[in-house]
């Protein structure tokens, strides 16, 4: 049973959770995938920020601050980070059904690549994919998914061709990481410093100013002039961290940033 705290902090993490969501539905990662990296995620930080005596955490201790059976604690700790997130990861349904298209010679020639399938008549349809490698979910349902991100089109014949093998938008690019890592992450990284219990030193500077209601008409000034202002005091703390540069080996051994960003939140 959770606490009331518990309770609140469930409800924003649900608020911020939303548009994360949002950009992983839109990259063709599901909660599936998010669930295993999430799961990586808090045995990593168990592991590394709880041990004893400057000993990594045991793996039962991290079974007891996560929730997670030590079977899956043991099996995390002892992949790579990068084996696990390129080999260990949960397949979303999409996924696997483009992956098998391209691999099962039902629904291809191994050298001639994936055949162009009839959606529900015949040997082999693709609502004969679906069912095999989707599960429960409806043929319509994926097939609509996978025209959403381009991942299939429909022929003249009426017949359904795939085009890609991957579970990926074709317009993906590198805003995104540099906005998860950069962005998501710094801030995050703020957060748990100044929420740290036991903490002794001074509170990392972290704010954000908002108002409940803007005119429609003034929203465009709003967001000109935050542009204009914040892109002026980027660049100005540009500046003053290239000039606090380290040139020898007594540099920080790590990465100092300062984010400034705008936001509109539209509640629904």
């Amino acid at each position: 049973m959770s606490s009331p705290l518990q309770n609140k902090i469930f409800k924003a993490l649900f608020v911020a959770l939303k548009p994360l969501a949002k950009v992983m539905l839109q990259t063709g990662i599901g909660y599936r995938e998010f669930a295993d990296v999430a799961k990586a995620a808090f045995i990593y930080e168990a592991t590394e920020s709880y041990g004893l005596r400057g000993r990594a955490t045991n793996i039962s201790r991290v079974a007891v601050m996560t929730g997670i059976a030590r079977k899956e604690v043991k099996k995390v700790r002892d992949n790579s980070l990068d084996d696990l997130l390129s080999n260990s990861i949960s397949e979303s349904p999409a996924s696997v059904v483009l992956s098998r298209w391209h691999n099962d010679e039902r629904f291809c020639d191994l050298k001639n690549g994936p055949y162009k399938l009839n959606f529900d008549q015949g040997h082999n349809s693709f609502s004969d994919l679906v069912s095999s490698y989707a599960g429960d979910i409806p043929p319509g349902a994926m097939r609509t998914e996978l025209k959403r991100i381009g991942a299939v089109r429909e022929t003249e014949d009426r017949k359904i061709q795939v085009l890609k093998r991957y579970f990926v938008p074709s317009d993906l690019d590198d805003k995104l990481l540099i906005g998860l890592e950069d962005v998501v992450g710094a801030d995050l990284n703020t957060l748990a410093f100044n929420c740290a219990p036991g903490r002794s030193n001074g509170a990392r500077f972290h704010r954000v100013v908002s108002i409940d209601s803007v005119p429609e008409d003034a929203l465009q000034v709003v967001q000109a002039e935050a542009k204009k202002r914040l892109s002026e005091l980027a660049n100005e703390f540009d500046d003053f961290l290239v000039g606090h540069a380290a040139s020898d080996e007594s540099q920080f051994s790590g990465q100092v940033g300062i984010g400034l960003f705008y936001y509109e939140r539209h509640e629904k």
